[in-house]
């Protein structure tokens, strides 16, 4: 198991936790409430400052720092089909489809993490493929509990406090083990030669004869404690097979299936995942290779679907500043056309799509309006048509 510092340095490509990496490099943040360095020492702050109260055995309570191996860290890992080398060869090209990949994920990830949680995202481009990682806090949590932020595991514990009697099944007692016999006090050896060597041979004697008991009380305490084993074993197989299956299982699973398919809606889909692999969908390789190739498709048609949507927003934002150098006077209409300086470039040659029609209609409806004066696109008010005395 991966310690806190552990996955930090891995994220930052500190060298003792990147070794892995063949050449490391820096990572790209994306996005995110803080960095990771500040992320780092938040949460080092908050272990460091954070006391738990804990009953003893007797019945007295006492104040203790958080367990070592607390779950105060919640990290994801997120892999993109491409290769980290086609995008390092070409990022212009495939900086977009990267770009939107990382945002359906955080996306996806801001939308399923309650208030309060300090998080931070960044890029990999040194490994075998693109990657991306999330790491956060629930800072306002008492105990940084990284388990309430994992969709299976919150599951099993709503489940587990909703239930009055707990579903863990208890072991057979124990056997205590006997106790060694005490160790036989030596006698004193004596002054007379003979006195000496009668003396030695009883305590050696003595000796032995103790560390015989001791032999035959552990092997049986060994033997007591294997037979408790398999009567226990016994017991909980029993009480296993009537139970059934555990409540906190069945709800930590149909928790994990449902992120997983709701992650492949938001974000796998669209870079050409499919949701089973073969063996579970029961597929051949001829009908698991189809589903891919539909796959491929649709995800070329979602990353041209982003990128027009990008575009015709580009297109908007500079409609809009056109529109407002227009009533700022920094720009003008002449023949039939749109004068400005610094005209956004976004605009100039629009093409037969539908999104460019739709910019193009405005511009030209901004050049009927200024020719003919934007009172000529209002609608006639009635004393306008009347007039004074017309009546």
């Amino acid at each position: 198991m991966n310690t806190a510092e552990q996955v930090f340095g891995e994220a930052m490509r500190v060298p003792r936790y990147s070794r892995h990496v063949a050449e490391p490099k820096a990572p790209i943040k994306l996005d995110g409430t803080t960095t990771l360095k500040k992320l780092e020492a938040l949460w080092a702050k908050k272990v460091e400052t954070i006391r738990e109260t804990v009953k003893s055995a007797k019945g007295t309570s006492y104040q203790r720092r958080l367990r070592r191996d607390a779950a105060t860290l919640y990290a994801e890992v997120h892999s993109h089909p491409m290769t980290a080398a086609a995008l390092r060869d070409d990022w212009e090209r495939h900086k977009r489809e990267i770009l939107s990949w990382a945002e359906r994920v955080l996306t996806h990830f801001e939308a399923r993490m309650p208030q309060g949680v300090e998080w931070v995202a960044v890029l990999h481009v040194d490994e075998a493929q693109v990657h991306l990682h999330i790491l956060a806090v629930n800072a306002e949590d008492p105990k940084l509990d990284a388990n309430k932020l994992h969709a299976g595991k919150r599951a099993a514990a709503e489940v587990r406090a909703s239930r009055e009697v707990p579903s863990a099944i208890v072991s057979l007692p124990r056997p205590a083990p006997r106790p060694l016999p005490p160790r036989p006090r030596k006698r004193a050896l004596g002054k007379r030669p003979k006195t000496i060597a009668r003396n030695k041979e009883h305590n050696a004697a003595r000796l032995e004869a103790w560390r015989s008991d001791c032999r035959t009380v552990r092997a049986d305490n060994a033997a007591a404690l294997a037979r408790w084993e398999d009567a226990n074993r016994a017991h909980l197989k029993a009480a296993r097979k009537l139970r059934g299956e555990v409540p906190e299982m069945v709800a930590y699973r149909a928790a994990m299936r449902q992120f997983q398919d709701n992650y492949h809606r938001a974000v796998g889909e669209h870079c050409g995942l499919l949701r089973d692999g073969p063996r579970k969908a029961r597929l051949t390789t001829k009908q698991h290779a189809a589903r891919k190739a539909i796959a491929e498709q649709m995800r070329v048609q979602s990353a041209e679907l982003d990128r027009r949507t990008l575009e015709f927003a580009q297109k908007q934002a500079a409609l809009r500043e056109v529109i407002a150098a227009l009533a700022e006077g920094r720009a003008e209409i002449f023949r039939g056309d749109v004068v400005m300086e610094d005209m956004p470039a976004s605009l100039k040659e629009l093409g037969e799509k539908k999104e460019d029609w739709m910019i193009q209609a405005v511009l030209d409806l901004l050049v009927r309006a200024g020719e003919a004066g934007v009172g000529a696109l209002q609608l006639s008010r009635d004393d306008e048509i009347d007039g004074p005395g017309m009546g």
